[in-house]
C-alpha cells in the first residue's frame, strides 16, 4: 500500500496463480456438464472444446470475483475504513502467471474523539391541546367545502373564476385566448396587487390594470414582468361548510362518530408532533456538529456519489432534460457527506448498534398512518431496501438521542403549531 494524498491509498494485490487456475478448471468443468454443442451428447463435450470456447469467459469471470474478494481481504488487512474505489486496473497473466493489480481508494478521515459536552441545544416541548384538535377538524372541514353561488360581491374567503391574459413587453400571454383561475380570496394563491383587483367583483365584471408579477409567479413568462393584466370575472362562489357530526366522520372512513374523530385526530397529531420534533433535534444536532467539525477532508467518491443521487432525486421532480447545477449543488452534498461520517463515527466510537425494537417500533408506526397495517409491516420485513432504510434512520436517531445524553441540552416550551412550522 502506498499514500497518493490525504485520503488516497494505492493497493497493490497479488493474487496466487494456483487458486485462479484450480477455480477456472471447477468452473469449465461444471459448464461441460451443462453446454450443448452439436456434434456431442449432452454432458460428454471434451474439457478442451469447451476451455477453447469459454475458457477467455470463464477466466475473465473468475478473476473479477478473486481480485472482489482480495481487494476486501486487503482493506482488512490494512485495516482501511474505505469510502470508495476509484479505479482499479485490470488484471493481467495467464494460466500459471502470478496475477497483478492494483486498486487506487480513498479512506474516511481519521478523527479524535467527538467531543459534544458544551454543545448547547435548545430541546421543544410541547403537547397537544384540544385547540389542536379543533384547529385540524377545521381543516378538515375546509378540505370537505363545497361552493355555491354568491350571490352577491366577492369577499374574503369566495372562490372566483377568472378568465385573464396579459401583454408584457414581449408579448402576449397566452398568445391566443384566455387562462381560467379559480382563486380563494384571501389565501395567498394570488400576489396582492391582483387581490387588491378582485376585492369587491361580481360576476361578469371585465377590467384591465397596470401590474408587476412577482419573480417566483408560476408562468415564467410573467414573473418579475410588467404587464397590462385584463380580466373577466365569470363567477363568484362561497363555500358552505360541512357540519362537524357523526356523517361527517363517517365520510373519513371513520365509525365511532365525532367522539372517534377527535381521538384519530388527536393521534395523528400526536404522531406528527413526534416526527416533527426528533427532525428539529436531529436538525439542531446536525447544525452543531457540522459547525465544529468542518474543516476535515472529505473523500471526493463519496460526494460525488452524493451528487449522484441528488441529481437522480431532481431529474425524477422534473424530469431528465433538467440541467444540474452541479456548483449549486455541491456545498449541499458535502454537508450531507460529512454529516453522514460524523454520525457514523460516534456510532463506532460508541458502539452504538441498531436497536431491533426501535425499527420493529418504526415499521409500526409508519404502517398505522395506512388502510391494512399488518400488510405494510410484512412489506417492510420482506424488503431489503424498505428495512435498510428504517435502520438507518433509527441509527441515526440513536445517535442523536447519544448526544442530547451528553450535550448541554436547554428544554424550550413551544407551541404545537409553530414547531410544525419549518426550521
Amino acid at each position: 500500500m502506498e499514500k497518493t494524498g490525504d485520503l488516497g491509498r494505492r493497493l497493490t494485490v497479488e493474487l496466487p496463480s494456483e487458486e485462479i487456475d484450480h477455480k477456472v478448471a471447477g468452473r469449465l468443468n461444471e459448464l461441460r456438464s451443462q453446454v450443448r454443442m452439436k456434434g456431442f451428447r449432452p454432458g460428454k463435450v471434451p474439457l478442451n472444446v469447451v476451455r477453447q470456447r469459454y475458457g477467455s469467459q470463464v477466466r475473465a469471470e473468475v478473476l473479477q470475483e478473486a481480485m472482489q474478494g482480495a481487494l476486501a481481504e486487503a482493506f482488512e488487512q490494512q485495516k482501511l475504513r474505505v469510502a470508495g474505489v476509484t479505479s482499479m486496473s485490470p488484471a493481467d497473466g495467464g494460466e500459471g502467471d502470478s496475477v497483478r493489480f492494483t486498486a487506487d481508494v480513498e479512506v474516511y478521515p481519521e478523527l479524535p474523539e467527538i467531543e459534544v459536552s458544551d454543545l448547547k441545544i435548545e430541546r421543544p416541548v410541547a403537547e397537544i391541546v384540544d385547540a389542536d384538535v379543533d384547529g385540524m377538524i377545521e381543516t378538515l372541514r375546509q378540505q370537505r367545502r363545497s361552493w355555491t353561488d354568491a350571490g352577491r360581491a366577492a369577499a374574503e374567503g369566495d372562490r372566483v373564476s377568472i378568465e385573464f391574459s396579459a401583454e408584457t413587453e414581449a408579448g402576449r400571454v397566452p398568445p391566443n385566448g384566455t387562462r381560467m383561475i379559480r382563486p380563494i380570496l384571501g389565501s395567498g394563491v394570488l400576489f396582492d396587487a391582483f387581490e387588491v383587483l378582485l376585492a369587491g367583483v361580481e360576476p361578469d365584471t371585465e377590467r384591465t390594470s397596470e401590474v408587476e408579477f412577482p419573480a417566483d409567479f408560476g408562468d415564467p413568462a410573467l414573473a418579475g414582468q410588467r404587464a397590462k393584466l385584463s380580466f373577466t370575472v365569470k363567477a363568484v362562489e362561497a363555500p358552505k361548510m360541512p357540519e362537524v357530526d357523526d356523517e361527517f366522520a363517517a365520510s373519513f372512513g371513520i365509525t365511532g362518530g365525532v367522539d372517534q374523530l377527535r381521538i384519530d385526530v388527536r393521534r395523528n397529531l400526536e404522531r406528527e408532533l413526534r416526527t416533527a420534533r426528533s427532525t428539529r433535534l436531529k436538525q439542531a444536532v446536525t447544525d452543531g456538529l457540522a459547525a465544529r467539525y468542518s474543516e476535515f477532508a472529505l473523500p471526493d467518491s463519496a460526494v460525488r456519489q452524493e451528487l449522484q443521487q441528488m441529481g437522480e432525486q431532481l431529474r425524477q421532480q422534473y424530469g431528465d432534460k433538467i440541467e444540474l447545477p452541479i456548483d449549486q449543488m455541491r456545498p449541499s452534498a458535502e454537508r450531507r457527506v460529512r454529516l453522514g461520517f460524523l454520525l457514523a463515527e460516534i456510532a463506532r466510537q460508541h458502539e452504538i448498534h441498531i436497536d431491533a425494537d426501535r425499527v420493529e417500533a418504526r415499521i409500526a408506526d409508519l404502517a398505522d398512518t395506512y388502510e391494512n397495517p399488518s400488510e405494510v409491516i410484512e412489506l417492510y420485513r420482506g424488503n431489503p431496501q424498505l428495512s435498510g432504510q428504517v435502520e438507518n434512520a433509527v441509527l441515526e436517531e440513536q445517535v442523536v438521542d447519544w448526544v442530547l445524553d451528553h450535550a448541554s441540552v436547554e428544554d424550550k416550551a413551544v407551541a404545537f403549531k409553530d414547531l410544525m412550522e419549518p426550521a
